[in-house]
Order: C-alpha cells, then structure tokens, then sequence
C-alpha cells in the first residue's frame, strides 16, 4: 500500500493512494458532492480565518497542499465545464434507442456505433450511457377490492426445530382483510384442498374468486397457453369459484397475502420452538390469527372481524365435497405391502401380487381393489416406516394366544377411547384380550362408530365392563309414553258452525 505522509516524513497523517484517486479523478467516480464540498470549506477557513499554509492545512486534513490549492481555487474534483466528448453529437441516437429498447446494453450500444462508422472504446460507451440505463423505479397503486370480490392464497413454509419442515395455509380476504392459517405436515393437493375447506367453514361461506401465484397444484403450465390442474378446476367449479392467477414475477398482485406471511414470521413463527407438538402450534396459530383479526388494521382502520360482517359471500353448497385422492393401481410388494409417501401399509394376505388403488385424505390412507376396500390405515408423515395390521396375516400358523394379542392390539389402536376402555377395563379384574376379542366379533354386525360411541359412553358412566358394554347393544327401544287425556272428554269436541261471507262485511256483527 503507499502512502502519502505529511511534511518531513510525519507518519501521523497518512492517505492511501486509492483514497486519494476517489477523492481527485477526473472521472466522475466520486458523486458525494457534499463531501467535496465540506472538505473545500474546511480549507477556505483554514486558509482565509486562521491563515495556514498549504502545508498546515495538509497536516491538518491529510489532503496533499497541491491538491488542497486546486480546492481552495474552486477546480471541483471531477469538474469537466468545457470539456467535450466524442459522443455528444450521438446522443440523440443513442437516446432514442433506449426509448424503443430499455434493456440495452452498453456492448450493443458499442457495437451499433461502430457500425455507423464510429470508433469508440467500449469503455467510454460504459461510462456515457451510465444514465441511459438506470434502473427507474417502479409505481404500485393501491387495490381496491369489492365486499366478498376475492380472497388471495398461498404457502408459508417454515423449519420447525423437532417438527422438521411443515406447510402453513394462508388465506385472507381482500376486502375486509379477515385471516385464517393452519399448518399442515405436507403441500400437496389434499392438504391444500382442506385449508380451503377449513377457510371455508371458518368464514361460513367463500369469496366468488381465489388469487393464486403459479403454484404446481392449481396451474400445470403457462405457455403456450395457462393448462389449470384438472382436480383443482373440477374443486373450484363445485363451488362455483373463480380462478384468478397472477403474472409470472408480480407477486405485489397479491399482495395483502405476501404481507400478512411476512408479519406471521416475524411476529409468530420466530417463537415457534415453544410449541412442541403439532396440535400446540396450530392451537398457538389460532390464537395468534383471531387476535389479529380482532385488532384494528391500520389501512382499513376497522378490525377485520368487523369488515367480515359486510362480506357478501356465496354461500357454500349443501353436499360439501369429498377430499379424497384417488392414485393409479400399483401391484402390492410381494410382503403384502402398499408403498405411500415413502411408508408401507399392509393389505391382507390373499391379495399379494394384485394391483391396488390408494384412497389418500389427510389423516387416512385407504386401499381399494377395484370398488371393495381391502384396508384401511391412519395416515403417518414420517419416512420409511412401515405399519401393519395383525388381522392381514394368516392365523393358520400361530397359536390362539397370539391371534388374542393380534386382536387386542387392533382393538386397542381403534380409537384413544376403546384403548382408555381395554385399560380400565382390565383394573376392574377383566381379561382385556377376551373383552378386545368379544368388541372384534361384534364388529360383524355393528359399525366402528357405534362401537366407539359406546366404549366412550361407558367411560362416561365409570363402569368399563363387558357386560356393561353389550347392554347398550342389547337394549330395545323405549317404551313409549301414553298420550295425556283430560278428564273431561268433552273438551277435545270441538264444534264450528260456518258462517257466510256476508257476516264479516257487516260492521254492526261482533
């Protein structure tokens, strides 16, 4: 590095030679004028007030004194008055070509002079057409949206500490500004069709419009012309709904959704390590949404709890729609397993090497062969696990005790309720893998729900007992109440003896 030092080699005052070429090109490198201009009137009053030499003040301000003469005199660093440049008689031309073609580059600026004749270096085109190619900033107009006109959707995806990576639904209504979020464990298209239904049933009924970006799972393509998702289009067209995609890049076209995500992570997920389950934070979620919408915003200056109420929406159909995806018939592994979302889930044993359709909703994973279904498993979000159910293998080779203890666990896995009934069922001195067994035959001839409804009504009542539990089966109707008669049967005769129109236009008739 060199340096410049004060008079008789003074190694306090030392100025880099680059410092010294930002300060003093004759190129209009340096563009802070007012820096310029504080150091010129630091010089005048060393100069004129306290009468230092050109030497004093370098000692001063570190600014050489041939340097600091030229300053006093007024020649500004990077002054050109009266200089020319060769481009001058051009720049009409070249002002033109920005008009039609903005994007220009400085090279092809270059390289269209030179065809005209001129010979220029590519480093002075730089330099000239600098101010041609600034960037002009861009004007965004406010919105303006009509009662129930739209609502705006996207993703916020967030990295949870033990959770690992999760989805969060967002929707907003344009108008009134009304929030609603839930996190889920993926972003695939059920989980994206039940935020909708959650919004939905959350505000009682839907805007006539949604605004997307180009997500995957409501648009396919763009060009050469917008393919939409089949299943997304035949979701909106059951509610009567209208698709609206923003421009590629343009992601201030839904804006008030990029906002509310911005402030969610600022102001909520940024403490998303307190919830350490899943069911906390979406409980933590909802609380954080209903006290925004309750807060006043400051654009509308009304809360949007309030704004909801001048909402018009459409109200939603009475056969509310069926969120299932149905996936294309994969043969089963030769263990008898169907492989989804990396997991495996078990089929009966007959059915090995047949091709099986997978019925797929957020929280069950159903198998189907051809309209029959075979299987049916809660739906797992970890990776490479595998769940089987006991009934699917052959009992053919294994002991009584352990087909019991197979049909304990199923029961037991039914429901958290039948699992708390087989627990106090066994503190009351019952054997739980007889009582599971009995619950299993019933099974035949009862649905799951009724099962369940009478385990938890039997927890209800304390009393978590076999024969507690198959009274409720047993039990007839009610008897039925007879019908109170008074004592006077005479009332229940009632006569009228009609009378005629002409009554009832004659004022005098009471």
């Amino acid at each position: 590095m060199r340096v410049f030092r004060g008079r008789r080699g003074d190694a306090r005052y030392k100025i880099r030679l680059q410092d010294i070429k930002y300060l003093f090109t004759i190129e209009p490198l340096w563009e802070e004028q007012a820096m310029t201009e504080d150091i010129r009137q630091r010089i005048l009053y060393l100069r004129d007030v306290m009468h230092l030499s050109f030497y004093q003040i370098e000692e001063k301000t570190g600014v050489p004194r041939k340097w600091a003469s030229k300053l006093y005199q007024g020649d500004l660093p990077g002054d050109k008055s009266g200089r020319t440049c060769m481009l001058d008689r051009s720049r009409s031309l070249i002002g033109n070509w920005f008009t039609d073609y903005p994007a220009l580059k400085a090279k092809q600026i270059c390289s269209m002079l030179k065809d005209r004749g001129l010979d220029v270096s590519y480093t002075l085109v730089v330099k000239y057409t600098r101010s041609f190619r600034k960037k002009k900033g861009k004007v965004y107009h406010a919105l303006t949206f009509l009662p129930g006109e739209e609502s705006q959707v996207d993703w916020c995806f967030i990295n949870h500490p033990s959770l690992g990576k999760l989805s969060c639904f967002v929707l907003i209504l344009s108008h009134s500004r009304y929030l609603f979020a839930h996190v889920f464990p993926r972003a695939s298209f059920e989980f994206f069709v039940e935020g909708h239904l959650m919004a939905f049933s959350s505000m009682n009924g839907t805007t006539r419009s949604l605004r997307f970006d180009n997500l995957r799972t409501v648009v396919l393509k763009r060009r050469p012309e917008i393919q939409f998702n089949p299943h997304f289009l035949e979701f909106s067209r059951h509610y009567g709904i209208e698709i609206r995609l923003c421009n590629p890049g343009a992601g201030n076209e839904k804006g008030r959704v990029e906002r509310v995500i911005r402030t969610m992570k600022e102001m909520f997920f940024n403490k998303m390590q307190n919830y350490s389950s899943f069911e906390a934070l979406n409980r933590g979620l909802y609380e954080w949404v209903d006290h925004k919408n309750h807060t006043v915003h400051r654009a509308t200056l009304q809360s949007p709890i309030d704004l909801l109420q001048e909402e018009i929406l459409k109200p939603l159909p009475e056969i509310p729609w069926n969120n299932v995806v149905i996936h294309p018939p994969v043969k089963t592994t030769k263990t008898g397993m169907m492989i989804f979302d990396t997991n495996s889930y078990s089929v009966p044993d007959y059915l090995v090497g047949n091709s099986l359709s997978i019925y797929s909703t957020p929280d069950m994973v159903r198998i189907y062969d051809a309209d029959k279904q075979v299987a049916s498993h809660p739906r797992s979000f970890q990776r490479y696990k595998q769940f089987l159910n006991p009934l699917h293998r052959s009992y053919c080779r294994i002991s009584h005790k352990t087909k019991m203890q197979r049909i304990h666990e199923v029961i037991k896995n039914m429901y958290p309720a039948m699992s708390d009934f087989l627990l106090r069922n066994q503190t009351c001195g019952e054997d739980p893998y007889n009582t599971a067994h009995e619950i299993f035959r019933l099974m035949k001839d009862h649905s799951r729900g009724m099962l369940i409804s009478i385990a938890s009504e039997c927890l209800k009542r304390k009393s978590p007992r076999l024969k507690t539990f198959l009274s409720y089966l047993e039990a007839g109707p009610s008897e039925t109440v007879e019908a109170v008669s008074p004592q006077n049967g005479g009332l229940l005769n009632i006569t009228y003896k009609p009378r005629g129109l002409e009554v009832y236009d004659d004022e005098t008739e009471s």
